[in-house]
């Protein structure tokens, strides 16, 4: 299924949070704050487009679903990480690519013909780990090419508790603390997993069950790797 790009559809506004307790795994999906989640079932099945590694199918397909999302044709894509996946979608797409990597990278509001309205970045960041302080500097500097009505998808990887900070509360307590200080509010939390031979697939106010039996079967899915990623997603203060 295809879905057009259309931000009247993107969650108006924000539910009532549900009082059904959050997963207590580790690595299972949850939120800090009252903010709607929704899960992505992406089809990464494409016998005319084989994999040239693990994963590679189910992230391209979710960078094509991020650009047609959250931009329209002609707008910019502004990424953190310079990720060739999210350069293919966006340049697909008609939309520019941009890739940043440090603050004096950045362009002056002049200097873009098109505006920013997607901003991406992995977390946490690899391989060299950056504070809070240090990518809120990063998203500051990037507020003045931001449209007004921008996004900024965080990807956060699963968690490995075997390392200092990894659990997902404290990379959402962490993000939040970066993007705040950038003056963007977190306002949304995707689910995205795999979903092979059965078409994208997409259930919006889902409850912290639903989300987290979503990433279950995924990784439980028989013969094959668990395909699984949450995104965080934040905007200016006051925006829709």
């Amino acid at each position: 299924m295809t879905t057009h790009h259309d931000r009247s559809t993107q969650l108006p506004e924000r539910p009532t949070p549900s009082r059904e307790k959050a997963a207590t795994r580790d690595d299972s999906p949850r939120v800090a704050g009252p903010v709607p989640i929704t899960v992505w079932r992406l089809d990464d099945h494409d016998d005319a487009q084989p994999a040239t590694e693990p994963g590679a199918r189910f992230a391209a397909r979710l960078a094509r679903r991020l650009v047609l999302t959250y931009t329209s044709h002609g707008e910019t894509v502004a990424d953190l990480d310079d990720d060739p996946h999210l350069h293919s979608a966006a340049t697909a797409a008609g939309r520019a690519y941009l890739a940043i990597i440090e603050p004096a990278e950045l362009p002056g509001p002049d200097q873009l013909s098109n505006p920013v309205s997607l901003i991406t970045l992995r977390w946490p960041r690899h391989p060299d780990p950056s504070t809070a302080d240090q990518v809120g500097a990063l998203l500051m500097a990037c507020r003045p090419i931001m449209a007004v009505d921008g996004c900024l998808i965080a990807a956060v990887r699963p968690s490995n508790s075997a390392e200092p900070g990894g659990s997902f509360a404290e990379h959402e307590h962490a993000l939040r603390t970066a993007a705040e200080q950038a003056g963007l509010t977190h306002v949304l939390q995707i689910v995205a997993i795999s979903g092979p031979g059965e078409g994208d697939q997409f259930l919006y106010y889902a409850t912290h069950n639903e989300a987290t039996r979503a990433a279950l079967q995924a990784a439980t899915a028989p013969d094959r790797q668990a395909l699984h990623i949450d995104l965080l997603a934040f905007r200016h203060e006051g925006s829709r």
